[in-house]
């Protein structure tokens, strides 16, 4: 199934035509609502960019043309509609729209978008007071694409798919308290982001009803594909090759730092977990992680190993953008494996390793897809940006506020 001039093949059309700004590479637009997944139709768009993502939430901007096929209610009601983006006849991302800028009395607004499984990012975990897994101690631990799809289900209220593939299955112990996190979003990236964890990605296609679909597929020991045949090569036909090395989270000791349950006694003190891990040409470099809302000691010894393992050295990150339709975006994804063989001044030897696709970055405009590619499993953290500290203490700061216990005394509205 693809798209016809009119749209998605088995939909409706627009109520009257709209005129159509064709955008390099076969890119065309189409709209339905949040709830329900009713059609609205063709959108009439000038530019559009798109970021996807491995274990985490992809993001865009879009500009619109009025009239665009919407009405202006709709537009105006974010979280009330989302974006399909289709590349040469094929759904290859959807964004929930999230801000609009109306600016200059122009015949173009441009709307942020959040990948659509991002509706995570809008759901708390509700159970009160906790939920646990295994739910009694001593019992067999929980396979962890269980607890993963369990953060993730309300994004099928939204109509995304969930399919888990647990391999041959990790159990994990987990204890998660009422509203921890900041978000179901931030719980589901903590869960992916240790050693061994489950990985996750937002995957598109056409059912045979002709209608797009958004599957989050969640899957250990990984997502995408090591046979791909992607590759990068420096020099050769990639613009923008960049290798960036960075030890702002290098270490060999590490100490994690769990916080106490909410039924924790007076006296009782945060747990440490301290990871070593030495380097016989280092010198003895400390690191400190904050984990609010980690309670159990089981899943605080994880992230200090994680942590130590995957900076034991210097975070390393490669990008670089090749043409969108060579390899053509709709046949790789976040996830699958690249070949990266690079020859340059800093290393005339040249060297050949393989790295996963960590982010894929497209602008419609610009007829390229950028790269962004990590070398360790997890990826490696580099210097934090002011933007990522500044949600950083926000988070720190709300965690602190509702540490020592809640209680529920009213239910307001609903």
């Amino acid at each position: 199934m693809g798209v016809g001039p009119g749209g998605p093949v088995g939909l409706p059309l627009a109520l009257e035509p709209r005129p159509t700004i064709p955008l390099p590479g076969q890119w065309t637009f189409w709209a339905d609502t949040m709830v329900g997944a009713r059609a609205l139709g063709n959108v009439d768009v000038s530019s559009f960019y798109c970021v996807r993502r491995l274990s985490a939430f992809g993001h865009g901007n879009v500009t619109v043309n009025l009239p665009s096929g919407l009405d202006t209610q709709r537009m105006l009601t974010l979280w009330s509609w989302r974006l399909w983006a289709f590349y040469d006849g094929e759904p290859y991302w959807c964004g929930v729209p999230t801000g609009v800028a109306d600016q200059d009395g122009s015949a173009h607004v441009q709307f942020t978008l959040i990948e659509l499984p991002g509706y995570l990012t809008r759901r708390q975990w509700d159970y009160y007071p906790d939920r646990r897994y295994p739910p009694v101690q001593g019992q067999p631990l929980v396979e962890q694409t269980v607890i993963a799809r369990d953060i993730a289900e309300p994004v099928e209220e939204v109509g995304v798919r969930i399919v888990t593939e647990p391999g041959f299955g990790y159990g994990r112990e987990r204890r998660y308290e009422y509203l921890e996190g900041g978000s179901r979003g931030q719980l589901l990236i903590n869960l992916a982001g240790v050693l061994q964890g489950p990985e996750f990605r937002a995957e598109y296609r056409m059912t045979p009803a002709g209608r797009p679909e958004c599957t989050l597929r969640i899957a250990y020991p990984r997502v995408g594909s090591d046979v791909s045949g992607l590759g990068l090569s420096v020099p050769g036909a990639v613009v923008g090759y960049r290798a960036q090395w960075d030890s702002d989270q290098l270490r060999t000791r590490t100490f994690a730092v769990g916080d106490l349950p909410h039924d924790a006694g007076e006296d009782a003190v945060r747990p440490v977990v301290v990871a070593d891990l030495p380097n016989a040409e280092l010198p003895r470099l400390d690191a400190i992680d904050d984990w609010p809302g980690t309670i159990l000691e089981s899943t605080l010894r994880e992230r200090a190993t994680t942590a130590a393992q995957i900076q034991s050295v210097p975070g390393q990150q490669i990008s670089g953008s090749p043409p969108e339709s060579f390899p053509p975006i709709t046949s790789y994804g976040p996830g699958d494996t690249v070949t990266i063989t690079a020859i340059t001044p800093l290393v005339p030897q040249g060297t050949e390793f393989a790295g996963r696709l960590l982010q894929v970055e497209v602008n419609a405009a610009t007829g390229v897809a950028t790269w962004t590619l990590a070398l360790t499993n997890p990826p490696q953290r580099l210097r934090e940006s002011l933007a990522g500290g500044l949600v950083r203490l926000d988070t720190a700061t709300s965690d602190a506020f509702r540490s020592g216990g809640l209680r529920i005394v009213s239910g307001g509205p609903r």
